[in-house]
C-alpha cells in the first residue's frame, strides 16, 4: 500500500528509488507525524478515492495532485444498463459509471492551533475502466455545505463549490491487490472466509498500533465504495464484514437519499460509529453513515458527521468530453538517477535529495475514498515531514 509515497515521484528531485521497506517505514512516519505521533491511516491517493471518509490531503514540492475547477461537456453514453435492471455484465471495453450524493466532514487548524470544521457536501460521477486498460474521469459538483454538529458554518466552507473534472490514471500494475477495475473485482473470493481472509491482508503484520479488524473493515469499505461487484462477490464482501469482531448489523438504516437498508457498523477510535449500508435483498451497497458515539469526536452524541447514497450504477461505451480536466499524478514513474561519484578519499560528500509534504487531515476510520477531494482554501498549518529516498525510520516508527 505505497501510492502515498509513489506520488513524491512527481515533484522530488532524482533520487535512487525507495527500496519496498524503506517506502513502507516513510509512509509510516509520515502519517504518524501528521497526528503528533499518533498513527493515521490515509486512503490511496488519486481522486477516485477523494470520497472515502472525507480525507483531505495536501501535498506540497511540486506533486501536481490538486483539482483543478475546469468543465466538460457530457457525450451522451451509446449504451447504458440500470442496476436496478439486474446484474451488470460489462464488456472489457467499456466504463462503469456510477453517481452518488457525499457528506463528509473537514477540518482545518490554524497557526495559533484553532480548528475550523464543517460537512461539505458533493455530487459525483466518476467512470471507470472495466478492465482497468483506461485512464477514467470523476466529475465533482460541490453542494451547500452544512454547519459541523454544535458548531457555526465557517467562510471558507462555501469554497467547495462550483464543478471539477479529473483524470484517473490507469495503472493497474502498480495498484496490485489494491485494483479497483471491474475485471479484477471479478476475481475476488466468492466465499465469504476466503473473503474475510483477503481483507485482512491489507493489515500490517506485527505492527501493535494498527488494529486489523479496523484494517479489513475499512478495506470492505474501499471495495464497495464507488465500485460495482458481480453479485456472488458481493455477497460473500457482505458475510465477510458481519464476521469481523466489533462488527453490529442494524436493521432500518437510511442512506443519504432515504433508502432503508442494513446497515454493518462497528465504533471507530475517534468516537463514531462507521456503517456500510447495504440493500437487505441483494446486498448491494447503497451508502456510508458515521454517528457520534463518544465525546471525543468532537460532536454531540447521535450527531450525524457523515452521511452518503451511491444513487446509480451504469455501464457505458466511452468517456464524456472532458478537454480541461486536471491530469491525476498517482500513477507517475519514479525518477531514477546515477550513483554519485565518490571523492578521492572514497567517501561521497552529496547528500541525497528529499522531498517534503504536508499533510492537512480530516479525522477517519482507518482507504478511501481516497482521498479530498477538492483543493483546500489557503493552506492550513499542519506537519510538513522531510524524507529521503533510503532513509531507515527508526524501530516501532
Amino acid at each position: 500500500m505505497d501510492d502515498e509515497i509513489r506520488t513524491f515521484a512527481d515533484g522530488r528531485p532524482p533520487a535512487p528509488p525507495y527500496e519496498p521497506q524503506a517506502r513502507a517505514r516513510a509512509r509510516e512516519r509520515l502519517l504518524a507525524e501528521a497526528r503528533g505521533g499518533r498513527r493515521l491511516r490515509l486512503p490511496r491517493l488519486g481522486w477516485q478515492t477523494a470520497a472515502a471518509f472525507g480525507a483531505t490531503v495536501v501535498l506540497v514540492g511540486g506533486v501536481a495532485v490538486a483539482l483543478s475547477g475546469q468543465g466538460g461537456t457530457d457525450a451522451r453514453p451509446a449504451t447504458s444498463v440500470m442496476l436496478s435492471a439486474g446484474e451488470l455484465n460489462p464488456r472489457p471495453d467499456q466504463f462503469i459509471l456510477i453517481e452518488s450524493d457525499t457528506m463528509y466532514g473537514s477540518q482545518s487548524i490554524d497557526s495559533s492551533g484553532g480548528q475550523s470544521r464543517y460537512l461539505y457536501r458533493q455530487h459525483r460521477r466518476i467512470w471507470k475502466s472495466v478492465d482497468g486498460s483506461k485512464d477514467g474521469l470523476l466529475q465533482i459538483e460541490g453542494r451547500e455545505p452544512r454547519p459541523w454538529p454544535g458548531e457555526p458554518l465557517p467562510a471558507e466552507a462555501t469554497s467547495r463549490r462550483g464543478s471539477e473534472w479529473n483524470r484517473l490514471a490507469s495503472c493497474p500494475d502498480l495498484r496490485g491487490p489494491y485494483r479497483d477495475d471491474y475485471a479484477y473485482l471479478s476475481t475476488l473470493p466468492a466465499d465469504a472466509t476466503a473473503m474475510r481472509d483477503r481483507l485482512y491482508q491489507s493489515a500490517p503484520k506485527g505492527d501493535k498500533d494498527v488494529d486489523p479488524d479496523a484494517v479489513a473493515f475499512t478495506r470492505a469499505g474501499d471495495l464497495v465504495r464507488e465500485n460495482y461487484l458481480p453479485k456472488a462477490q458481493r455477497e460473500a464482501l457482505f458475510e465477510a464484514v458481519k464476521a469481523i469482531p466489533g462488527v453490529e448489523a442494524a436493521e432500518g438504516v437510511a442512506d443519504s437519499s432515504g433508502r432503508v437498508g442494513v446497515a454493518l457498523g462497528r465504533v471507530a477510535d475517534w468516537g463514531v460509529r462507521e456503517e456500510l449500508i447495504f440493500d437487505p435483498a441483494g446486498h448491494t451497497f447503497l451508502g456510508e453513515r458515521q454517528v457520534v458515539v463518544d465525546a471525543k469526536a468532537g460532536a454531540p452524541k447521535d450527531s450525524v458527521v457523515a452521511l452518503t447514497a451511491q444513487l446509480d450504477v451504469s455501464v457505458v461505451d466511452a468517456l464524456p468530453e472532458a478537454p480541461d480536466a486536471a491530469a491525476d499524478a498517482s500513477c507517475m514513474p519514479e525518477t531514477q538517477a546515477p550513483t554519485p561519484i565518490p571523492s578521492e578519499s572514497g567517501s561521497t560528500t552529496e547528500k541525497l535529495p528529499t522531498a517534503e509534504a504536508t499533510i492537512t487531515f480530516t479525522p477517519e476510520p482507518t482507504s478511501v475514498p481516497a482521498v479530498e477531494p477538492t483543493a483546500e482554501p489557503k493552506p492550513t498549518v499542519t506537519r510538513t515531514v522531510t524524507l529521503t529516498p533510503m532513509e531507515s525510520a527508526p524501530a516501532g516508527s
